[in-house]
């Protein structure tokens, strides 16, 4: 099994240390024993370690026998080098900034966000070593009462040269309050949820990167338990006590290590602090941030054994990670640890604990609105999973003949869910379609789906509902409906469009006329393998793939211009190193600023299958590309990618008045990815004025616009300028009607 290896060495903690990147040959070999305690988060397994350390540790490394090279000569002057923001600590927060903002948005919010709260320790009662105190909030609609709701855990900063995890709480923590009442997800949240939020558990040892590094890029990783070294302290992520002390690969008995457990489990009064509080509530879900290396983990971490829910975890995690497209994988995949957080509140306490690892690297201040943005879809996805949640994945129809909705005919219409909860069956799920359109006549409005298992997906395809179209209803014209989805109490509102007339086809190649006309590419066609006629595209057809390459196949550009609904479809199968090397399937138009990506694909697929991306966020835009990417990396090859039958189609639409959400519908083919842009296009009866607000994924209102429609409006800060990229939520308003819509503005 690969495993990803980057170790860590600190040989002093003083001032003036200097800390280098470094690549240690593995040679096929495993890790070799001589470094078998140290933090391990980088490089790739039975080819190369890269680790960090000081002169001791490069002098330990040739006393070792072990051969290195250096790769950046002083970490911290790289970091620091990085940092752009105007304050302390560049635009990471600091400990007191993060408590200064929490104070801030209790004295906003009282009713929904408490005060901070110290969370007591048994070792020492209330401080750290250092004096310190490990603060906690809870958010919730009667914050001062503690009710029977699921409760939700986000923690932060475990290891203290990890920084992003104080912004990424934080701001969960100000999106929630901001759009209460609001935005309606943030609101079902706050009134169904309690949510919990440690941002710095390891307070030490972030204040003392402060004081050492004040402009950042400090590489302390511990608490600061004395230790009588030249290291201090304890990795609080190998101090919990479940399986603490497992094995010494996953931890280190030796206290100047990095990844040392303690003298005893939970023995650390960070650890005791996050302990009492889960013994004290009855957590479902936790996300606890880490960095680096864009992965998203689950238990177990201390052996390769998969946990009886790892079929939740993983459905779960693929929800979570939509935007990021991190692959979800145990932590032992990773690199073996015993004494985590995640393996205590999973084995001791009965939490779906999950360790999202942002980013690249540990101080990565340019990027830190872009990890905020990667990570809101995994709150949002988090605290769904704590309780019942109907996640509506999208709708197909059938007429019973062409795919296509004409004039006359009566469409029945499947709803795709998918229960978000970790752990509770949903029970009954109902389904009804409302709307005053004259063109559509609910023949049966309502259905329903029988219950769902955890972290599963259902429909109601024995029951569908049923619309017809009236025989007047011009051809090329969408049709608003409303959806309401019942589950567990509560009512789920959607607005969704159905389309009436032809599916058109602006794309479809098989490849066989040996030509692909228009296509930007260095592949090559092969006649080894196809799914339809004699030949299929390839990005190496002489052979597997070359080291460290990047293989592109680049569609013409197509109009979408005057398109309401749009699906991309192919066939493909692949054969690429998992977890190193990846294919990626991407869109991009005038709307993106750049490449979007829609799903990435790594491992072995012998066999021909479709895949389908709903591009409905890309209708009105004239320039719409679609790009299959593999990149690669040295050592391993093999065959790479086969793609054949590539076919784009959309339908032609304008909506009745006002602006309505073209939601997750099309032929019925089941359940397809999404994908939205940041251009926004207004379409509907001449004439009608339509308001526009935008509200940025912190809840903060940043844009705002009007317009008679049709318009077209590239979204800008009230500043006027352009939006950067990140997750939005955008309301609009008109005589007729008002709907609510998710815009992802990517670079």
């Amino acid at each position: 099994m690969k495993r990803l290896f980057l170790l860590v060495l600190f040989a002093t903690a003083a001032f003036g240390t200097t800390w280098y990147e470094v690549s240690v040959p593995l040679e096929g070999k495993s890790l070799p024993a001589v470094l078998s305690g140290f933090d391990i988060v980088g490089g790739k397994a039975g080819y190369r370690a890269e680790i960090v350390c000081t002169q001791e540790g490069l002098e330990f490394l040739e006393e070792a026998g072990v051969s290195y090279q250096i790769i950046i000569e002083d970490l911290e002057a790289y970091y620091a080098a990085q940092m752009v923001g105007p304050t302390n600590f560049g635009d990471y927060y600091t400990y007191d900034e993060t408590n200064a903002i929490l104070d801030s948005l209790h004295d906003q919010y009282p009713s929904i966000i408490s005060e901070r709260m110290i969370l007591p320790n048994d070792s020492l009662g209330d401080t750290t070593w250092d004096g310190n105190y490990v603060w906690a909030v809870k958010i919730s609609d009667n914050v001062a009462t503690e009710e029977t709701e699921p409760e939700v855990l986000y923690t932060g900063i475990h290891h203290a040269r990890e920084p992003i995890g104080a912004n990424i709480c934080v701001e969960w923590a100000r999106w929630l309050c901001d759009n209460y009442g609001k935005d309606p997800l943030a609101t079902y949240l706050v009134d169904n949820r309690e949510i919990w939020i440690i941002s710095i558990i390891n307070p030490d040892g972030y204040l003392y990167n402060e004081e050492t590094n004040p402009s950042g890029g400090g590489m302390h990783r511990k608490n600061r338990r004395p230790t009588g070294g030249e290291n201090p302290g304890v990795d609080n992520n190998r101090n919990y006590p479940y399986m603490w002390g497992y094995d010494n690969q996953g931890s280190s008995p030796n206290p100047g290590e990095e990844t040392y457990r303690g003298p005893e489990p939970g023995s650390e009064p960070e650890t005791q602090s996050v302990m009492n509080l889960c013994k004290a509530h009855s957590f479902v879900t936790a996300l606890n941030f880490h960095s680096h290396s864009n992965l998203f983990l689950y238990p177990w971490g201390y052996i390769r054994q998969k946990s009886e829910d790892s079929l939740a975890f993983y459905g779960w995690g693929e929800i979570a990670t939509r935007i990021a497209h991190y692959p979800v994988i145990s932590g032992y995949e990773f690199y073996p640890t015993n004494g985590g957080s995640d393996d205590w509140m999973y084995g001791d306490q009965g939490i779906f604990s999950v360790t999202p690892e942002v980013g690249e690297r540990f101080w990565q201040e340019w990027a830190i609105e872009q990890h905020i943005a990667e990570t809101h879809p995994m709150m949002i996805a988090t605290a769904k999973a704590a309780g019942i949640y109907p996640e509506l994945l999208g709708i197909s129809w059938s007429d019973g003949g062409d795919g296509e909705i004409s004039p006359g005919e009566t469409v029945d219409l499947v709803v795709h869910i998918h229960n978000m909860s970790v752990k509770d069956e949903s029970g009954q799920i109902g389904l009804e379609l409302s709307g005053s359109d004259p063109r559509a006549e609910l023949v049966k409005p309502t259905a329903s789906i029988s219950s769902l298992a955890p972290q599963t997906t259902g429909a109601n395809d024995t029951d569908p509902l049923k619309v017809k179209i009236s025989a007047s209803a011009p051809p090329d014209s969408a049709i608003p409906l409303t959806l309401t989805v019942r589950a567990a109490g509560e009512e789920f509102i959607h607005q969704i469009t159905l389309p009436v007339g032809s599916r058109h086809t602006l794309l479809a190649e098989d490849f066989d006329d040996q030509d692909y006309e228009g296509w930007y590419s260095n592949w090559g066609l092969t006649d080894e393998n196809s799914h339809s006629g004699d030949y299929s595209i390839t990005d190496s057809p002489d052979g597997p793939y070359d080291d460290e390459s990047l293989y592109y196949l680049q569609s013409p550009t197509l109009d979408l211009s005057d398109k309401v609904i749009a699906e991309l479809s192919f066939w493909h199968l692949f054969s690429i190193e998992k977890g190193w090397d990846w294919g990626a399937v991407e869109a991009k138009s005038s709307q993106t600023d750049g490449w979007v990506t829609l799903k990435r694909f790594s491992g072995f697929q012998d066999e021909w299958r479709e895949k389908r991306f709903d591009l409905s966020g890309f209708c009105g835009s004239s320039d719409l590309q679609i790009r299959f990417r593999l990149t690669t990396d040295r050592y391993e090859h093999f065959d790479g990618w086969y793609v054949d039958d590539v076919v784009l189609t959309a339908f032609k639409g304008k909506a009745s008045s006002g602006l309505h959400e073209l939601a997750d519908i099309r032929p019925a083919a089941g359940p397809v990815e999404s994908v939205t842009s940041g251009i926004l296009r207004f379409k509907g009866q001449q004439g009608s004025r339509v308001e526009v607000t935008v509200v940025d994924a912190a809840g903060r209102r940043v844009a705002e616009t009007d317009g008679v429609t049709p318009f077209t409006w590239q979204m800008m800060d009230n500043s006027g300028r352009k939006l950067s990229a990140g997750v939005y939520f955008v309301r609009t308003r008109s005589q007729d009607a008002q709907t609510y819509r998710k815009v992802v503005v990517v670079e």
